[in-house]
């Protein structure tokens, strides 16, 4: 009976070993497309980091992200409403896993990360002789 029972739990620890992680969806403007809002930024400053780098206002830290299939997005001042409110509309677009908005800057970065629920952008440059690295993590609502 031990064998049996030993010879079960075996083969159910390989069973479960053997499982593949669900891929992660491909970055399209179809899949991307959703409501998010923003959970976290870092920074990582000539290769110190990182740092929470995070410098909003408490009632910006509810707000939504509201990206559209037809390339359209509205920034929604959600729950705890700034003075004076910040909505914004505009359009975005995605090329390869670059997110880019003309009229919304802070959209703009590559997508390092994407898991379905889960999106991480990041921004690389050199400002004033320093090197930086800001990434913005945000999750679907």
């Amino acid at each position: 009976m031990k064998k049996i029972i030993l010879g079960l739990l075996a083969v159910s620890l390989i069973a479960s070993a053997c499982k593949k992680d669900k891929d992660a969806p491909a970055v399209t403007k179809e899949n991307i497309a959703g409501t998010y809002k923003l959970m976290s930024l870092k920074a990582t400053v000539n290769g110190v980091g990182p740092l929470d780098a995070d410098q909003r206002d408490d009632c910006e830290k509810d707000d939504l992200y509201k990206l559209n299939v037809d390339n359209t997005f509205q920034y929604v001042d959600a729950g705890t409403v700034c003075d004076p409110a910040g909505d914004v509309s505009g359009t975005w677009q995605l090329v390869d896993k670059v997110i880019s908005s003309e009229s919304y800057p802070d959209l703009n970065g590559t997508i390092s990360s994407f898991d379905g629920t889960n999106l991480q952008v990041t921004i690389t440059g050199t400002q004033d002789g320093m090197s930086y690295t800001l990434v913005s993590t945000f999750k679907k609502q």
